[in-house]
């Protein structure tokens, strides 16, 4: 009888003690689904920069629209694309495509506004494989 008397004090501990660290562990959760997310969005940030690398080698006539289709965001943020000729126009020149991109959190909690970059950038450069004649060292925009 004693001994019951002595575990009926602790009886609501467990749960007291749970109810403190939930909050951390529910905190802890939602970063690591936010730092999941951040770089799913940076992958898709580099995947975009490369496939318009590959697509400015070549001269594709709808180079802008084209690279803004392989860019797969899930957040709400916007995408710009940059494309730079290093040199001329002739075969074997060099170039360069820069993709930058705004991206919000989540969780709308603010974790990536706090811990991590709101702004990712990707390059990449490619040699000209064709004569660049449909797009220029001022082919930039938007993507919608």
């Amino acid at each position: 009888l004693a001994a019951m008397t002595r575990f009926g004090k602790d009886r609501g501990a467990s749960l007291v003690e749970f109810a403190m660290l939930l909050p951390f562990l529910l905190l802890l959760v939602l970063g690591i689904v936010e730092f999941g997310f951040f770089l799913g969005e940076w992958n898709e940030i580099k995947h975009g920069a490369h496939q318009g690398a590959r697509l400015a080698a070549v001269d594709d006539s709808d180079l802008l629209n084209n690279t803004c289709a392989t860019i797969g965001l899930h957040g709400s943020g916007t995408v710009d694309v940059d494309f730079d000729l290093l040199g001329t126009t002739a075969l074997g020149e060099t170039g360069k495509v820069s993709v930058t991109a705004s991206i919000s959190s989540l969780s709308g909690l603010g974790f990536i506004d706090a811990l991590l970059p709101s702004t990712i950038s990707a390059e990449a450069e490619f040699r000209l494989e064709q004569i660049a004649s449909n797009w220029d060292s001022s082919t930039q925009g938007t993507c919608a």
